[in-house]
């Protein structure tokens, strides 16, 4: 196959994944704006626990730059916040856990909103700490307690970086073997050539490996 053959296959690679992208990005801006509208429909109505629920799939529809899990996020704090002045543990949990929840859910290479979270995570052990310790903390303080609590929800959600770039790494090279073995494996009379096929076939193999293995891992 030909460089300029090659160059247009290629470009016509990155239009397609562009357009993929732009794609997922719709959908999900529009999935946050949908569930936001309804958790707004609940509240207004006074159905604070149903509002929870829809803000929670809101925040988790989370895109960069998107302002929608924003405005979840900032709603969820100020139910849970609302509650807990109100003397509602449970609803106040709920609502600084769907924060925790959805944060979490989005996390990549990077936790998204950590101050929001760690607001969450404060105002949790501190709403647990001042519920009935089991036989087992009994004795303890309110203070220890929370600490504790907090100490449990502060252990590292994040994924492995190591492993994610791992996982990043083999998915370029399955993609990468994939659309080489597509233009350089086949000659123009539609058959196979040999060191093209083992060459690239590798790749993909090797590729699809290391992203089960990051996958598993991270």
């Amino acid at each position: 196959m030909s460089g300029a053959a090659l160059t247009r296959g290629l470009v016509r690679a990155l239009l397609i994944v562009a357009l993929l992208f732009a794609a997922i990005a719709v959908r999900v801006v529009a999935g946050a704006k949908a569930e936001l509208e309804v958790a707004e429909k609940h509240e207004q109505a006074g159905d604070a626990d149903a509002a929870v629920v829809h803000y929670r799939r809101a925040a988790r529809w989370y895109a960069p730059l998107s302002p929608y899990h924003v405005q979840a996020l900032a709603a969820l704090g100020r139910i849970g916040a609302a509650a807990e002045q109100s003397g509602d543990v449970e609803r106040a949990l709920a609502a600084f856990r769907a924060v925790r929840s959805a944060v979490l859910a989005t996390r990549s290479l990077y936790v998204p909103e950590q101050e929001r979270l760690a607001a969450a995570d404060e105002r949790i052990a501190a709403l647990m700490a001042g519920l009935p310790p089991s036989q087992m903390d009994a004795g303890k303080s309110r203070e220890q307690l929370e600490r504790e609590h907090l100490a449990l929800l502060q252990l590292d959600p994040d994924p492995k970086l190591g492993w994610t770039l791992l996982l990043l790494l083999g998915f370029a090279g399955w993609v990468a073997g994939a659309f080489a073995f597509s233009v350089r494996a086949i000659d123009g009379e539609d058959r196979f050539v040999r060191a093209e096929v083992i060459r690239w076939g590798s790749l993909i193999a090797v590729g699809f490996a290391l992203f089960v293995l990051g996958m598993a891992m991270a």
